[in-house]
């Protein structure tokens, strides 16, 4: 795992996380890493691109025969 170093935060905002660590039961790595998570969202998803890139993963299989799954599982639960 990676680390980071975060220089000259003002001393009240350390108080604040330190506070609220204490309250949630964490360490104040554990909390601000946290916080950090939360704050980094995925990018959002791009509808057409993705609609592009199924339309794309059916003309590579398509004209191949496929069997539904419950058909293999079953199967597999009968070879036992």
């Amino acid at each position: 795992m990676g680390s980071l170093m975060i220089r000259n935060l003002d001393d009240s905002l350390i108080k604040g996380l330190e506070d609220q660590a204490l309250r949630s039961g964490r360490t104040l790595d554990q909390e601000v890493a946290l916080i950090l998570k939360d704050g980094v969202r995925p990018p959002p998803v791009d509808r057409a691109e993705l609609f592009a890139r199924m339309d794309a993963f059916r003309a590579l299989t398509a004209g191949r025969c496929t069997v539904p799954s419950e058909v293999l599982l079953r199967e597999m639960r009968d070879e036992r």
